[in-house]
């Protein structure tokens, strides 16, 4: 019986043992375990970075490398004017680098600076850069100045360095749309934009393709696509108006022309479409907002001159309307619409037209108001009897 219990009792303290053994392993692992990775995101990743990086660069830590290091990611946030400032001050700081060239030719050649592109790229292969990125912007700066030849030399280089690069097929895109080859331009940036969603001029050329050859539904859809992923880009919301523009919806295409308008206010292509749908809508009110900045930078236009002082006739402010049509008439002084249009006010000053009071009514013609007092009233007199046959047998007589 005693062997017994002490057996029981034995087994009791192993068990209690083992316990306080997995007890013990448990805290053991507890205490040694690594915490779960906190994910950011793409933005609070690059937030981190800036913040990082711009405490660096105050302390003067590194200048130049941290300079560009802050540069590549407002480029890649297309911020391209606080990128441009910060590979400027890299480049003041170490003027020999490649990589420093070469961003700034990237970022030259999104503000439209092609000539300054081409000089930053030019420098970074003399530098010895020959990765495939050089090679691409290189063909692409080159094919917007029109040296097909040698933007395919450095395309087909770039090709067998980098065969599946979506800023490449771009290019290749850009090309054969200058060669006339449409179809094969589509193909290219259709692939391009699988590879990289985010070239937006991609995007902007697909759309334009379509639209010339009257692919209407597809260019709608790429278009569609741009503004999801570029929803504050101007160049965007003019093709979308451009292309409800080919479907004869000009009230629409209005709306989206003065959305570009409103994301870049110096966006004078819509600002004249803008200006041109207007009076065609007789929206003479928006279209006078629209030409007001145009003839700011161009006073000495004659068209400028003639549309506003068109609009400011349809709306009923002669004074400024002549005011156009006299500097239209001084730039150019047989231009006829100035001349007609001078004309008109003179004509309606002179006999009392004014416009309907109804804003809205569509009629060219306004009201006479006649001046009662000088009107000449005859009092119409009997002319007599007068016989009005009525048949052969009798005839009607009326005093």
């Amino acid at each position: 019986m005693k062997s017994e219990n002490l057996k029981y009792l034995s087994f009791l303290l192993l068990l209690v043992i083992a316990g306080l053994n997995q007890s013990c392993q448990s805290d053991a692992r507890t205490a040694t375990r690594i915490p779960p990775v906190v994910k950011k995101s793409r933005a609070q990743w690059q937030n981190d970075a800036l913040l990082s990086l711009t405490e660096l660069i105050n302390r003067g830590i590194d200048s130049d490398i941290n300079y560009f290091k802050r540069a590549r990611i407002y480029f890649d946030r297309e911020q391209y004017s606080e990128a441009l400032d910060d590979i400027n001050e890299s480049i003041y700081e170490q003027d020999n680098l490649s990589d420093y060239f070469l961003l700034r030719g990237k970022i030259n050649r999104e503000l439209g600076k092609i000539d300054n592109a081409l000089e930053d790229a030019q420098r970074a292969e003399a530098l010895q850069q020959s990765s495939p990125e050089l090679y691409v912007l290189l063909a692409d700066i080159l094919q917007a100045k029109n040296r097909f030849g040698e933007a395919a030399g450095y395309l087909n280089q770039a090709l067998k360095m980098a065969p599946y690069d979506g800023s490449a097929y771009y290019v290749k895109g850009m090309l054969q749309a200058r060669q006339g080859d449409s179809l094969a331009s589509l193909s290219s940036f259709n692939y391009a934009l699988n590879v990289n969603p985010r070239l937006l001029r991609a995007y902007e050329q697909s759309t334009m393709i379509n639209l010339k050859l009257k692919n209407i539904d597809q260019a709608l859809a790429v278009n569609q696509k741009a503004i999801a992923r570029f929803p504050n880009e101007a160049s965007l919301f003019f093709g979308r108006a451009e292309i409800l523009l080919a479907l004869n919806k000009p009230d629409t295409a209005l709306i989206n022309y003065q959305k570009a308008v409103s994301l870049r206010p110096d966006y004078d292509e819509a600002l004249n479409r803008v200006a041109a749908v207007g009076i065609q809508l007789k929206e003479y009110g928006k279209a006078i907002s629209a030409l007001v900045p145009l003839i700011r930078k161009k006073p000495q236009s004659k068209e400028l001159n003639n549309m506003l002082g068109f609009c400011y006739e349809k709306t009923g402010e002669f004074e400024r309307a002549k005011e156009y049509y006299t500097t239209a008439l001084t730039l150019s002084p047989g231009d006829q619409d100035a001349r007609y249009g001078l004309y008109r006010i003179r004509k309606i000053e002179s006999e009392g037209y004014y416009p309907s009071y109804y804003p809205n009514e569509n009629s060219n013609a306004g009201y006479k108001l006649l001046d009662t007092t000088r009107v000449k009233i005859n009092v119409i007199q009997p002319r007599g009897t007068t016989n009005i046959r009525v048949d052969s047998s009798r005839k009607a007589k009326i005093e």
